[in-house]
């Protein structure tokens, strides 16, 4: 499957993306849900251009074995940076264009990416105080598992915040990992 266009969801705060064919396996499967910065990327403050993104040792390989074993692997990342408007969608695809070439060459695949940009702090139109998207709210593990047909209750969610883990608590997954790698309080 080529990389389907963006698609702001709402058209405005909500990013949508499905890289792989995976719907045509996924229906009833787990999934591996994971944050960006500090999980699969080394943490850069708002990080909007390609030349600083670069891979945390060993996201890959757990990229990789969930391939290996059909389960679906899923970025849910907040990006209040284009809320605030400190960077646009754009250089947030340029990013993640970064990313899925460097995980690939790894022979490593995302098969979807959410992304909210909706902030209590952040400039209109995306200031919004509590939207369902923005974790720790569940809205972008539950998109996922709509258009994937994921079994949530065998599904993880792998962050470096506290919130994280909190949504993949509200979507009821089986369980969440903490790591210490981005901004863990």
């Amino acid at each position: 499957m080529e990389k389907e266009a963006l698609v702001l969801r709402d058209g405005i705060g909500l990013w949508s993306q499905q890289l792989t064919n995976v719907t045509e396996w996924s229906r009833g499967r787990p999934a591996l849900f994971l944050d960006r910065d500090g999980v699969i990327l080394k943490s850069v403050s708002y990080l909007h251009k390609p030349e600083e993104t670069s891979l945390i040792e060993g996201a890959v390989e757990i990229i990789s074995s969930c391939n290996d074993n059909k389960i679906p692997v899923i970025i849910v990342t907040n990006q209040s940076g284009v809320g605030r408007g400190m960077y646009g969608w754009s250089e947030f695809e340029k990013v993640q264009d970064e990313l899925i070439s460097l995980i690939g060459e790894e022979c490593a695949l995302i098969d979807m990416v959410l992304a909210c940009a909706y902030h209590p702090d952040a400039k209109e139109p995306y200031k919004r105080h509590q939207h369902p998207w923005r974790k720790p709210n569940p809205g972008m593990i539950e998109e996922a598992a709509e258009v994937l047909h994921l079994d949530l209750s065998r599904s993880w969610i792998i962050g470096d915040q506290k919130t994280d883990i909190e949504a993949g608590q509200a979507a009821k997954l089986a369980g969440g990992i903490l790591v210490l790698s981005g901004e863990t309080d």
